[in-house]
């Protein structure tokens, strides 16, 4: 107890905040829900992941491509899409058949893997294959972990930043509609999880309006920096607090 509040309260408030703060991220750059909060999230309230994080997602995309849908890559996205698929199969494989501390430092060096990549200078040209290869790492990472934005995003370098918000958006729009369908025939969806992302859904709602108009303010690249920072440094200890336990 602190202050008169329980630590199940705490950490409710603070995932709450990871969600806000991972919206307002993902509104502006295109990617940051996952990457900033599910390393975290794996942390403190590992039964929530990845489902958590994917129907939240779910919504933010959705927004993003009814405002981006014009400059959105329709060809990236449907080729992404089917090649999702496989990816998606073996993401909800991997889930199934990892323990939970095994499958906490599977999305700690997913996480890393991730950032490694969203650093590196390398700009694939967004050819039929690197797509195609970008769309089963995004299914692999994005239905074990919820953080399938970094392959695309990797692809997507030479795009101006509207193309690329509008195109991952549509990304991961059916992406992670491919995900949740393979996961709850699978079984792998629970009560728990639904009702605690209907109820984190507000804060999602302020956070898109909050990156509406942050948009104007924030630089970018800084801000890619720190998420950068943060998901690095949150996947470290959730790797070494799996590896310890």
């Amino acid at each position: 107890m602190f202050l008169g509040i329980s630590v199940d309260t705490w950490s409710s408030i603070f995932i709450g905040v990871l969600i806000l703060a991972g919206t307002i991220t993902q509104g502006t750059i295109g990617f940051g829900l996952g990457t900033i909060a599910t390393p975290i999230i794996a942390l403190i309230r590992p039964e929530l992941v990845p489902t958590l994080i994917l129907l939240l997602a779910l919504c933010i995309s959705s927004y993003t491509l009814a405002r981006t849908y014009r400059e959105t890559s329709w060809r990236v996205v449907g080729i992404s899409s089917l090649a999702r698929i496989p990816g998606s199969l073996v993401g909800a494989w991997a889930i199934a058949s990892l323990s939970p501390d095994g499958l906490s430092i599977f999305i700690g060096c997913a996480v890393l893997l991730a950032m490694t990549l969203s650093s590196l200078g390398w700009r694939p040209r967004p050819t039929t294959a690197n797509t195609l290869i970008a769309g089963v790492a995004s299914g692999i990472l994005g239905t074990s972990t919820s953080i399938g934005g970094p392959p695309m995003a990797l692809i997507m370098k030479r795009f101006d930043p509207n193309r690329t918000r509008g195109t991952l958006a549509g990304t991961f729009v059916l992406g992670t509609l491919i995900s949740l369908i393979i996961l709850t025939f699978n079984g792998q969806i629970s009560g728990t999880q639904v009702t605690t992302a209907a109820a984190y859904f507000p804060l999602v709602v302020v956070g898109l309006i909050a990156a509406n108009y942050l948009n104007r303010f924030i630089d970018r690249h800084l801000l890619n920096r720190i998420v950068i920072i943060v998901a690095i440094s949150a996947a470290l200890m959730l790797i070494v607090e799996s590896a310890l336990l």
